[in-house]
């Protein structure tokens, strides 16, 4: 347990999907687990049936709520909140889409989502700085109100992203975001003299899991 004036947030990134498996670009498009997501939500809920949490917030997508329902069963004092908060940025005309195709009609943007920088205005979507403040917003508030507890999230890899951007501040102009896998346990921690990372991609849990390299959204 953190002490009295930590918030500690544990976060997990949700379960891998078909389309993470097929390069499909995901955002807000809303997609369920595969059987090996199941599987990877399993491993994760397995590892942390014993730890004590006061709450647990989930995207309110299907995979992240699938992951966090998994997590849950062990844990039959708690529900899953849903919230838009946590939810996978939203990347408009790009969702649902095959990776090798965008990379033909937006190779601006996708060769952006790489390297830390400014990414192009994406069509019918949320900018990346609307989307950090989304993110930082609710991390934030949610901390705030939640001094002296644990937590613990369910969200995406563009997500996670950009709770670890808020917390460590931006890259490097030109280097390569943190990525995170499926399934994957970061740590945050919320001190009175600020954010502090304590863990960061986690996947030890898998290590009898057959992985693939998936995309970050």
């Amino acid at each position: 347990m953190p002490s009295n004036d930590i918030c500690e947030i544990v976060v997990v990134r949700h379960g891998q999907t078909l389309a993470n498996r097929t390069g499909v670009l995901q955002g807000q498009y809303d997609t369920p687990l595969d059987e090996v997501g199941f599987a990877q939500a399993e491993a994760i809920a397995e590892r942390l049936k014993n730890e004590h949490f006061d709450a647990v917030y989930s995207s309110d997508l299907g995979r992240a709520m699938d992951t966090a329902n998994t997590i849950v069963k062990y844990h039959p004092d708690l529900t899953v909140i849903p919230s838009e908060g946590l939810r996978e940025w939203n990347l408009g005309d790009l969702q649902g889409k095959e990776y090798k195709d965008l990379l033909l009609q937006y190779p601006a943007i996708m060769d952006a989502f790489k390297s830390e920088g400014e990414v192009p205005p994406i069509p019918n979507g949320e900018s990346l700085e609307d989307f950090q403040n989304r993110v930082s917003g609710f991390m934030d508030r949610i901390a705030a109100e939640n001094i002296g507890k644990r937590l613990l999230f369910v969200s995406h890899g563009g997500a996670t992203q950009r709770m670890f951007t808020h917390v460590t501040g931006p890259l490097k102009p030109g280097n390569i975001r943190p990525l995170c896998a499926n399934a994957s346990l970061s740590v945050f921690q919320r001190r009175p003299a600020g954010w502090q990372l304590v863990a960061w991609n986690d996947i030890s849990h898998l290590a009898h899991i057959k992985m693939h390299d998936t995309l970050t959204f």
